[in-house]
């Protein structure tokens, strides 16, 4: 663990499935484009190259990493979790992922099935982001599908909250958070972005059409992060994302204050135990 934070301050100061595998990995570029947000929405001391510079436009892509699917099948179902569509991380933030183990299949499987690593959280610590008190719904004007289903006590037939949007639908961070993983290899999701945030809380939303962040990056609570799409196990166009608290699955809904849904859904949270 003191290898990983030696490594972290180093870079701070410079400009389904269970097989297991690194992404691609490419020489750093000296244009980062990316990710994170404006001066006055993190500490002074994140370096610029892990701002985002823009809340409500999506980051741009110098390059997009090759294209690749997955396909499988579900009971009788067949999906693919392709095209994919991340970008090629490269820049400090690429390095700060790979110093972390951020940003491969392992990283994402953890992510959303189990409690982030330690030294996880204390990178997400010096990085000085703070728990989210409120969520910010992720999709302008989407509506609201499916939610948080229990088969059992300790069985979730629903994982998460699918919302319907159009391929191509602008994607939100729900809130400040550390980029964990960008890519398409976790069986049925599709493209699939997963979000670190402080307090050990953890984002995911998947099916994606295409993202716009990589491991290593940090976001401000609403940045425009992805496009929805209809790629993985899904039915149809819409985003399915997730909340973890603690390494387990919670229920999202309660943390959507009234100011920062669409008016739809005002009467859905006052029904909502909070």
């Amino acid at each position: 663990m003191r290898r990983v934070l030696t490594g972290l301050i180093l870079v701070l100061g410079c400009e389904p499935s269970a097989t297991v595998g690194p992404l691609e990995r490419t020489p750093e570029k000296p244009e980062d484009r990316a990710i994170s947000a404006s001066a006055d929405a993190l500490p002074s001391e994140l370096p610029n190259e892990l701002r985002v510079r823009s809340r409500d436009t999506l980051p741009g892509v110098d390059r997009w990493l090759p294209d690749a699917r997955r396909c499988g099948r579900y009971g009788r179902r067949r999906y693919c979790n392709g095209p994919r569509r991340a970008p090629e991380p490269t820049g400090p933030a690429a390095k700060l992922a790979e110093r972390l183990e951020l940003g491969t299949h392992r990283a994402a499987a953890e992510l959303i099935r189990a409690e982030p690593r330690p030294e996880w959280l204390e990178a997400v610590e010096a990085l000085r982001l703070t728990p989210p008190e409120h969520l910010v719904w992720p999709v302008d004007g989407g509506r609201f599908g499916r939610g948080v289903q229990r088969r059992g006590r300790r069985d979730y037939a629903h994982r998460g909250v699918d919302v319907s949007a159009e391929i191509g639908t602008p994607v939100r961070a729900l809130g400040d958070g550390l980029v964990g993983y960008a890519n398409n290899s976790v069986d049925g999701y599709g493209n699939l972005l997963v979000l670190l945030h402080a307090g050990g809380e953890v984002s995911a939303y998947a099916h994606l059409d295409a993202i716009h962040v990589h491991a290593g990056q940090v976001v401000r609570a609403g940045q425009v992060v992805a496009r929805s799409g209809n790629t993985g196990l899904s039915r149809g166009p819409h985003l399915h994302f997730e909340w973890r608290e603690q390494g387990r699955v919670a229920d999202p809904m309660r943390r959507f204050p009234e100011s920062n849904v669409p008016r739809w859904m005002q009467p859905l949270l006052a029904r909502v135990g909070r």
